[in-house]
């Protein structure tokens, strides 16, 4: 390039306009550019809104209807049983963690699509509307970073009297590492927007590793738990996450610094489960029902501590949950509610009488006003959130089995409850005869008119079976924030159990009273 090309600005305004006429004389329709105006038009990137909107809110036909159509669509195919599962907030990608010790990256919506359709031999086993194959797009190994293992100098010293410890600083101790394997994924959790994610190990290390770009790349390795961790869980706001681990200790890590901030001491055995209190009762509305002191709005003095840690220059879309108030639950049945503004635990719901004592899945209500419990012996508990009292239960059909996993939906009125069996929807504001009142005590003198309507009841049945799964220990629900999606795992998670090995996507759609 020459030295007056280099020179040449092209913003110059005394500069010749371009000459867009062909050979002809015609003016080129495709170099054809508009004349400037008076007022020169804003650029294209000045129009572009600061950061990506996707609608999340939930329809109101799915908080005013009277029940839900949950229908599975398809199918993703795992040789393993399936121990964690994990997505994006708009479900654009799923990740499922499984046994083998490998994470697998699912085309959600080209999967519910049917871009691929499972075999006959495939079909075989699931629900007739199970045509649709999940769309695998990638897949990492699940690594045990090596850690470094440094010699003692003093070891390393010949056994050469003139050996001096002068010598065996000058030449330092050689360090080796660890033989790396590959281990189960007994916990994952996903960054919003798929940006990086965190894995639990079974040495109780956990991984954070980029997902969009270099994907499965270990960047930092988190360590403090000494057995698996079961439980990852990333803090509204996505500057922190809590793990759950065997070794009974619940730790909340700064994402920042890569540090523990806090520990939450009071579990006695491994922890299975941590969720964070719903923030609202319909689209728009943050109130809940606990007291005031637990459900305060962040300073603004906080803010920093709450800022993402993201690369992307957009905002997050606001959280509909508190990052304040959370529940954790363990093996032994304990249920904790926790406020990390406050030192210690801030409620404990007590296991019930001949209430065997094990808990694999704790649930908030859509409101945060209530806590659902599954229990071993085949029944959900429901808690008041604000007054700690149990309300009533839940009993499932006979030779169920143990209730896996229990998940809320936003009407109110219905949980999906996964047992061995069957995953079923619940009416929770049904009265039947597999509702238990705890306010009804057995010695109750009943009226007639209250007999004919406990008769009545017994014909009622409360829940209907979701189709797809059956048979085996559900490792994991997720339903997506509208509400329209929900996505099952089967898997042991290491603990005892059987599984089918399955992974079903659903598609949810409101049922509506009729009029």
């Amino acid at each position: 390039m020459s030295s007056d090309e280099e020179d040449l600005d092209l913003n110059d305004d005394s500069l010749p306009p371009l000459d867009n006429q062909s050979d002809d004389g015609e003016q080129d329709p495709d170099d054809m550019i508009d004349q400037p105006s008076a007022q020169p038009s804003p650029s294209p990137m000045q129009d572009l809104p600061h950061s990506r909107q996707v609608d999340l809110s939930i329809d109101q036909d799915c908080i005013d209807c009277s029940s839900y159509d949950i229908v599975p669509m398809a199918a993703a195919i795992h040789p393993n049983a399936i121990y964690t599962l994990a997505a994006t907030r708009c479900f654009r990608w799923v990740f499922t963690g499984s046994d083998d010790g490998y994470l697998r990256k699912w085309d959600f919506f080209a999967s519910m699509n049917g871009k691929t359709a499972l075999t006959q031999a495939q079909r075989h086993s699931f629900a007739d509307s199970l045509s649709q194959a999940g769309v695998i797009a990638s897949w990492w190994e699940n690594d045990e970073q090596p850690e470094p293992v440094v010699k003692d100098i003093l070891n390393d010293i010949p056994d050469s009297p003139t050996s001096t410890v002068s010598t065996s600083l000058t030449n330092p101790p050689s360090a080796h590492f660890k033989e790396t394997k590959l281990s189960p994924v007994f916990g994952l959790a996903v960054q919003s927007e798929a940006l990086w994610g965190l894995q639990g190990l079974e040495s109780g290390a956990v991984h954070l590793t980029t997902i969009r770009h270099e994907e499965g790349k270990c960047h930092h390795v988190f360590r403090k738990h000494t057995a698996p961790v079961s439980v990852l869980n990333i803090i509204p706001g996505e500057a922190g996450f809590l793990s759950g681990s065997w070794d009974r200790q619940l730790l909340e890590w700064d994402l920042q610094q890569g540090n523990v901030v806090r520990q939450y001491a009071g579990h006695i055995t491994q922890i299975s489960t941590t969720a964070f209190q719903p923030m609202f009762a319909e689209p728009g509305d943050k109130s809940t029902n606990l007291d005031d002191k637990a459900t305060t709005d962040v300073d603004m003095e906080d803010a920093d501590a709450d800022t993402p840690l993201s690369t992307s220059a957009d905002p997050p879309q606001e959280d509909r949950y508190s990052p304040h108030i959370f529940l954790s639950a363990s093996v032994d049945g304990q249920c904790l509610i926790w406020d990390r503004r406050m030192e210690k635990e801030a409620a404990k719901l007590s296991v019930p009488d001949k209430t065997p004592p094990w808990c694999f899945s704790a649930c908030w209500h859509a409101d945060g006003s209530k806590i659902y419990v599954g229990r071993r012996n085949g029944t959900v508990e429901e808690w008041d959130a604000k007054q700690h009292q149990l309300l009533q239960t839940f009993r499932m059909p006979v030779n169920s089995g143990p209730v896996y996993n229990v998940c809320a939906l936003p009407n109110g009125k219905h949980i999906v409850c996964a047992s061995h069996d069957n995953i079923r929807l619940w009416n929770i504001s049904v009265e039947s005869s597999f509702t238990i009142k705890t306010d009804s005590p057995a010695n109750q003198v009943v009226t007639p008119t209250e007999a004919i309507k406990v008769a009545n009841t017994k014909s009622i049945i409360p829940f209907t079976i979701i189709p797809g799964h059956h048979g085996g220990m559900t490792s994991s629900i997720l339903v997506d924030p509208t509400s329209r999606y929900m996505i099952t795992t089967s898997g042991n998670r290491g603990w005892e159990g059987t599984s089918t090995n399955s992974c079903l996507f659903y598609d949810i759609s409101p049922v509506l009273a009729s009029t």
